[in-house]
């Protein structure tokens, strides 16, 4: 990898190469040109770069993130944040080379070919071109050249054309604020800059502990609950399939767990209670085998298997409701949890007056978050209105289920005088 003078040293290594180009063999040499890191607005400026100059301009204009090594070193940090490698910025390098001169000679385009022939015959930047040009622009105002250490870079930094269409170029210069010049991109691909920090490193390992357990497949095929029941808190959830019972079994309804009731449960089929714990809505019921915290090593619970996944509803029930001259209370369980929304709807039973509503919702906002769980639901008496209603709760899509006399729905009710 390299330091911070990585981009410095590539800037400077194309302006050797095209440098050397200019004392090359080709005919025409080209009278005094050199080669200079100006931005291109200071070339038409007679007191930077002297009247009837020529020469070959090498300017960053852009530098673009290299996606495919930015994504090579993750992750850098471990789960509690600590260093696990030093970090990598990996950047490519957009340049203009512009040639300038005495235009009536042909100065400009006699050079941009020499500078575009010699970058086509040093495409890759190796060891010994980037050492030469560091040896060669090491000194007085750049001596700091010196330190730079792309030459041991992992990998050599290629150059090649970068065409720019009418659009882009108009763009360019009008963004430098100068007259066009004749030019060509280029684009410097990768730079591999390292960061000068330690990562902790682990301590050696000083023994091996293996384990060997036979491996289980834990497959959910279906569930159901005992005798056609609804599934409500304090039902008996019968789930089939194979591998399901075994250390550490635990079933997930959501992010709620429950734990099989072990003298019922086998291999192929697990028993359990659905506690008031559960949420009320749709779940993925699932199993899980965990393997406990230790709290003499300080190693986290970890899950080391999980079986696929059943679609599992969770319906709340409704209590008997109370009535006050101020407000209608109604329980729910399991109770409405952090994040949950409740609605409760009412239908009319009997009474109230012609044209009064039969149907009404009032829906709560969700729980805020830390609150505790609400288990009741309280609306104002004076919403509903007089007669006989009966009450329903909806939450998170899952509504409650009336209960029925003969073939009429008629509780849970309230009766508002």
């Amino acid at each position: 990898m390299s330091n911070s003078l990585a981009i410095a040293a590539v800037t400077t290594t194309v302006r050797h190469v095209l440098h050397e180009s200019l004392s090359g063999p080709e005919p025409g040499p080209v009278g005094a040109a050199d080669v200079t890191t100006y931005r291109p607005a200071q070339l038409s400026d007679s007191d930077t770069i002297g009247d009837g100059a020529s020469g070959l301009n090498v300017y960053l204009y852009q530098v673009t993130p290299n996606h495919a090594w930015n994504l090579h070193d993750l992750p850098t940090r471990r789960g509690d944040g600590s260093l696990a490698q030093r970090p990598i910025a990996a950047l490519d390098l957009h340049y203009l080379v512009t040639a300038y001169g005495d235009d009536a000679v042909l100065e400009p385009q006699r050079l941009l070919a020499r500078a575009s022939l010699a970058l086509a015959a040093t495409p890759v930047f190796t060891r010994e071109v980037i050492e030469a040009a560091m040896v060669k622009y090491g000194i007085d105002d750049t001596a700091f050249l010196t330190g730079a250490d792309l030459g041991d870079q992992r990998e050599l930094v290629k150059i090649s054309p970068a065409p720019l269409n009418l659009e882009e170029v108009s763009k360019l210069w009008g963004t430098f604020g100068t007259p066009y010049l004749l030019s060509l991109g280029y684009a410097a691909t990768v730079v591999l800059m390292e960061a000068s920090v330690a990562p902790r490193v682990s301590a050696p390992v000083l023994s091996r502990a293996l384990g060997v357990a036979p491996m289980r497949r834990m497959e959910l095929v279906d569930a159901e609950i005992e005798d056609g029941g609804r599934s409500v808190v304090g039902a008996r959830l019968r789930m089939r399939g194979a591998g399901l019972l075994g250390p550490g079994t635990v079933i997930t309804l959501g992010e709620d767990r429950v734990f099989p009731d072990a003298t019922e449960s086998t291999t192929t089929e697990l028993v359990a209670t659905l506690p008031d714990t559960v949420r009320s809505g749709i779940h993925a019921l699932r199993l899980i085998a965990v393997r406990p915290a230790d709290a003499m090593t300080g190693e986290p619970e970890r899950v080391e298997q999980r079986s696929n996944a059943l679609a599992w509803p969770v319906i709340p029930t409704v209590g008997t409701p109370t009535v006050t001259a101020t407000d209608v209370t109604v329980p729910v369980s399991p109770a409405v949890r952090e994040g949950q929304r409740a609605t409760l709807t009412v239908g009319r039973l009997s009474g109230g007056a012609p044209g009064d509503p039969a149907h009404l919702a009032i829906t709560f906002p969700p729980v805020a978050e830390g609150a505790a769980p609400v288990s009741e639901l309280t609306v104002p008496t004076a919403d509903l209105g007089s007669g006989t209603w009966l009450v329903r709760v909806e939450v998170d899509g899952v509504i409650s289920i009336p209960t029925m006399s003969g073939d009429t729905y008629d509780g849970p009710a309230v009766t508002v005088p």
